[in-house]
C-alpha cells in the first residue's frame, strides 16, 4: 500500500491520516473541522493549557490547521469522542508527539497507554530510533505516564511556553545506544 507516494514501512505511511484501531473500543480518526473545534475548547479547559491561557480559538486552530508531516487524530471510545494526539513524523530520528490529550470523562481508562503503545509499535515497525514528547514540569500525572512507558527526561526547558514554566522533553529510546 503505498499513501501519498510513499512507500509504506516509511514514517509517513505509519502515521498517516487514516482510521487505527487500538483495541479496547478505542480508534484513532483523521480529525475533522467539527472534531478540531470540540479538540480546542476541550483542552482549553484542562491541564496544562488551561494554565498556560491558551483560548479555545487558538486551539482550534491549531487542530483545524493541516501541517505536512504533523498527522492530527480523534481518539474515539466507542464512537464517542475522547481525547486528540497529534504526532509529527522524523523529528530527531523518531515522532515527536505534539499533543496528546484525554477528556477529564475519559481519563484512568488506559487510552494514553493505548495511544503510546500505537506510537511505540508503529515507530519500531519504521525502524526509527526514538520516540519525543514534551510535558509540563507540573503536570505529574503526565510525566509518570510518559515514564511507564519508558520514556526519560533528556532536557529541561525553562521558559519555552512562559517564563513562569517549565517543559522537559522526553525521549524513548528505541534502539540501544552504543557509546
Amino acid at each position: 500500500m503505498v499513501a501519498k507516494g510513499v512507500a509504506v514501512g516509511s514514517p509517513q505511511s505509519a502515521f498517516d491520516t487514516r482510521s487505527h484501531e487500538l483495541g479496547a473500543g478505542a480508534a484513532l480518526t483523521p480529525m475533522t473541522a467539527e472534531e478540531a473545534t470540540w479538540a480546542g475548547t476541550m483542552c482549553a479547559g484542562i491541564e496544562p493549557w488551561l494554565g498556560y491561557v491558551y483560548t479555545p480559538g487558538e486551539l482550534i486552530d491549531f487542530f483545524a490547521t493541516a501541517e505536512p508531516g504533523a498527522s492530527r487524530f480523534s481518539l474515539r471510545v466507542g464512537g464517542v469522542l475522547a481525547g486528540v494526539v497529534v504526532v509529527r513524523i522524523t523529528w530527531l530520528r523518531g515522532p515527536y508527539v505534539h499533543m496528546l490529550a484525554v477528556a477529564p470523562g475519559f481519563q484512568g481508562r488506559g487510552l494514553g497507554s493505548l495511544i503510546l503503545g500505537w506510537i511505540d509499535v508503529e515507530a519500531r515497525r519504521c525502524g526509527e530510533r526514538n520516540v519525543w514528547i514534551a510535558v509540563s514540569e507540573s503536570n505529574v500525572g503526565a510525566r509518570r505516564l510518559y515514564e511507564r512507558h519508558g520514556f526519560t527526561v533528556v532536557a529541561s526547558l525553562a521558559g519555552l511556553v512562559r517564563d513562569d514554566r517549565v517543559e522537559l522533553l522526553m525521549r524513548k529510546a528505541l534502539v540501544a545506544c552504543v557509546d
